[in-house]
């Protein structure tokens, strides 16, 4: 086992999950929660074809999954101002990934609905003789795009979708999260605004 003060990360890079998170200096780590991740916007928002992301500074994520709750925080520093703080734990994002990379791409609605796989499904399909897939778009970490939550039923994504709610982060299955989605939800104009008081936190599990 490595010990993870040991792993050679550079500071402030863009992560999810892990005990080492680069924090602004006197921050003060929220007890009940635990590190989900940390974003150098300068990495993620030249990605940003909405333009509603800062251009610099980094975002961070704490959550309780169990509970649907959390802590975003924004700061608007370079990434020599950040200090390390290392929190092993064996509680949920207690392994990390660091992200290599970013690019925009667009999801579309219809990929939310499949094909029927047997007759029984077929009396199911909608009049365009499709189905809603309750898993699709899982595997993805992304920002923005359409939410995604197993648990909820088709109405309640259509509803999400038209509203002003804006799909900060969604850290997906793909390799990392195998038993669930975990998103963070805020309002077009407390983005806008800077305010991330108000964000929501859902964890989907099957």
């Amino acid at each position: 086992m490595v010990k993870a003060g040991t792993l050679e990360i550079p500071l402030g890079h863009s992560r999810y999950g892990g005990p080492i998170a680069d924090l602004p200096k006197n921050f003060e780590y929220p007890k009940d929660l635990r590190f989900a991740a940390q974003l150098d916007l300068k990495q993620i928002a030249p990605h940003d074809k909405s333009g509603l992301l800062p251009k610099t500074g980094h975002l961070f994520f704490f959550a309780d999954i169990m509970e649907d709750k959390g802590l975003v925080v924004y700061s608007d520093v370079d990434n020599s101002e950040l200090e390390r703080v290392v929190k092993d734990h064996e509680d949920n994002f207690f392994e990390g990934v660091l992200i290599k990379s970013a690019f925009s791409s667009t999801e579309k609605l219809s990929s939310r609905y499949r094909q029927p796989e047997d007759e029984y499904e077929e009396e199911d399909a909608n009049e365009d003789g499709v189905l809603w897939d309750y898993f699709e778009g899982s595997e993805t970490s992304k920002i923005f795009g359409i939410f995604t939550h197993c648990q909820a039923q088709e109405q309640e994504i259509l509803d999400m979708v038209n509203s002003d709610k804006i799909v900060l982060l969604q850290i997906g299955e793909n390799g990392f999260n195998d038993e669930g989605v975990f998103s963070v939800l805020i309002d077009k104009n407390d983005l806008k605004d800077l305010n991330f008081d108000n964000c929501e936190f859902y964890w989907g599990q099957s």
